[in-house]
This record gives C-alpha cells, structure tokens and sequence, in this order.
C-alpha cells in the first residue's frame, strides 16, 4: 500500500532526525565538560596549561558556530549533516588531543560513540577515517604547540623512574629526536589509530547486532499487532488499546464499517472475490489512518476507526471520504462493494460502550439497507 510505504520513507526520516539529534546532545555535553574544566583550571584546581586550555577552547568555540547554525537553520533529515556534524566534532576533539596531549588521548573515541548510533555504518568508518587525518595532524601540532610528551621530543621511551633516578645523579642530559615527524608518525599516530580500529570494529559489530535484535522486535511486533491481510491493526491490538491506552483519552469516537453483501459474493464469485472487497475496504480506511486515528480489523469484514479527541465535524468528513472512495472503487470493478456504518462518541473511560453503541448502529444500518433492497 502506497500509506505502507510512506510511512516507512517518514520513519527514516524521522531515525535520522533523532540521530542527528542526539549527536548534537552529545557535542552539547563535550563541550559543556571541556568547559567545566577549563573553568577549574582557571581556578588552579588542575595543573594544567590554562593558557592553552583557553586557546583550545576558544578554537573550538569557533568550530561549533557551524554545528549551532546547522540545527538552527538547516532540515536535520538531509543526508550530509551528519557527516558535517561528526567530521566538526573530530575537528574539536584534534584541537584539545593537540594543545593537552596526554590529558586527551581519550578524547578520540568520542566521534566514534556519536557515530556508532546512525544506521548506515558507514558513517561510523568515515568517522573513523575523519578521525585518523585529525589525529595525526593534532599530533604533530601538539608536538610543537601543546603540553610536551617528553619521550616524543626525545625519540625515547623511557618511564619515570629513569628520568628521577638521572635528575637524582645529575646526569640528566637531552638527546633531542633529529627526525620527530617520523617518531610522532611511527610510534604515535599509529598505535592510536590501530587502537582505534579495534574499536570501531568492535563498535560495528555491536551496532550490527543491535540493529538485527531491534529488527527481529520490530518484526515480531508487527505481526502481533497487525492483520498481514489488511495492514491494518488486528484485533489482539485492539483489544490490548482497550484495555491500557483509550480510557485515559479524554474524548474518543469510534466509527464501524461492514461490509456489504460479503456472503453473497463468496458464494456466486468465489472466496478471492470477497478477499477483495475485503483489502479495498481496509486500504480505503488505512490510507486515512494516523497516528491519532487507528484502524482495527476485528472481525471477517468488520473494521473499527477510533479517532483520538475529534475535532468538529471530522467525524462526518471522514464518513463522507470512505463512501466516496467505495463509491469511486466501486465503479472500477465488476463486483459491486458498499459497506454498512455505524459511530459514536464520548469520554475514553466509557470506550467500551461507544465502540458497542457504534457496533449496533452499524448493524442497524446494516438491517435498514437489506429492507431497503427487498
């Protein structure tokens, strides 16, 4: 059914949206962190550098205007924010792994964890890709910028110990490393990304999986909920909004439909013919469902429309649409179809006996079109 399908086209939609939300939650709370630090590293409480801290959060100050306009003024649904998002956001985190070095080798990971959460994985390996280039940049950047690695100036790897046990003789002399590109490259940069592709790895197959179980559930769901003839909700639904969710709406309608003269065209044109009728009446209604108006499939060719807080004359619009769509349908096929109606209103608490009362005046539609014929 062309609803069916738009509807799923919506729902990506709208995954894509809440991705690209979270991910601009997630850089809200980075940064509202960073900034929390740098404002106890103003205070001396860390030993930090605060004059490169406050470079560093100045940059990326400047870094996240895009990302503020972007939400403010840009549709979240389009394909490329994402990729703007997670690519400014590695940006940021090369800026503070740059000027704080050691103090942010984790920081890495972050643009991976936002990354992880969209459905394509490929956004998570171009995060991963994105991430490496500003690394290495921000390594060699920090090198000659930020807060010193001691062993990397000197081409070494020695702990501490050897460096107390050398200040403690007074034989602590310096050896600088002639080529530091090539050490930064070597045994900086690569270890983290080899590091780092483990966990991306790591991050896709969880991902996958979740994405599968989530699936599986969504699945299951579906076939619990709803008619795989129709597409519509069955009755188990039916009943299960009954029970836990329409008493606590504060107005409801129920509309009921039948249709009509079903036996009849079982018995002169076959069961498939009925099945028809069927189908056409349930894809007249589905196309008119919403989230606010659920169709039900409660019986053979009984179908029930409970509108959540109508408005004023909808319901008489919505009557009005069904019989013109029928009646437009009707004159398309050489098996005639009409259906009996019925409705009524009230407070939720009292569904059970709307959704009964509307029952009866279907079926008394039903009996006054019958005598109607005869």
């Amino acid at each position: 059914m062309e609803n069916y399908q738009e509807q799923y086209k919506q729902e990506l939609h709208q995954q894509e949206i809440h991705s690209n939300l979270q991910t601009l939650k997630g850089f809200f709370w980075i940064f509202a962190t960073i900034l929390v630090i740098w404002a106890l590293t103003l205070l001396r409480i860390f030993i930090v550098d605060a004059g490169i801290f406050t470079m560093a959060v100045g940059m990326s100050a400047v870094i996240g205007i895009p990302i503020v306009y972007i939400y403010k003024k840009v549709d979240l649904s389009k394909q490329w924010v994402k990729y703007v998002f997670l690519t400014l956001i590695c940006m940021i985190s090369a800026i503070f792994a740059a000027f704080l070095s050691f103090h942010a080798v984790l920081i890495y990971v972050l643009p991976l964890l936002l990354a992880v959460q969209y459905r394509q994985k490929r956004s998570l390996w171009i995060t991963y890709f994105v991430n490496n280039i500003t690394m290495t940049i921000s390594m060699l950047a920090g090198f000659y910028h930020g807060i010193c690695d001691l062993n990397l100036l000197l081409g070494s790897n020695h702990t501490r110990s050897w460096y107390l046990e050398q200040w403690s003789a007074g034989t602590l002399q310096f050896d600088l490393e002639p080529d530091p590109v090539f050490v930064i490259l070597f045994y900086g940069v690569l270890p983290r990304a080899v590091i780092l592709l483990v966990f991306t790895v790591i991050l896709c197959y969880i991902s996958i999986s979740s994405h599968e179980d989530a699936q599986r559930i969504a699945d299951l769901t579906y076939r619990k909920e709803t008619d795989l003839g129709t597409h519509v909700y069955n009755k188990n639904k039916y009943e299960e909004m009954i029970e836990t969710y329409y008493p606590e709406v504060h107005r409801l309608a129920a509309i009921f439909w039948d249709v009509n003269n079903l036996k009849y065209v079982n018995d002169k044109y076959g069961h498939a013919a009925g099945d028809v009728l069927i189908q056409t009446l349930s894809s007249v209604l589905y196309e008119l469902s919403t989230d606010r108006r659920k169709v039900y499939r409660v019986g053979g060719d009984e179908f029930v429309m409970i509108i959540e807080n109508p408005v004023e004359t909808e319901i008489e619009s919505m009557l009005e649409t069904v019989k013109a769509d029928l009646m437009e349908k009707d004159g398309q096929g050489d098996i005639p179809i009409s259906s009996a109606v019925g409705w009524a209103e009230g407070c939720g608490v009292d569904i059970r006996k709307i959704v009964n009362e509307a029952d009866t005046k279907m079926y008394e539609n039903k009996k006054r079109g019958k005598e109607g014929r005869e």
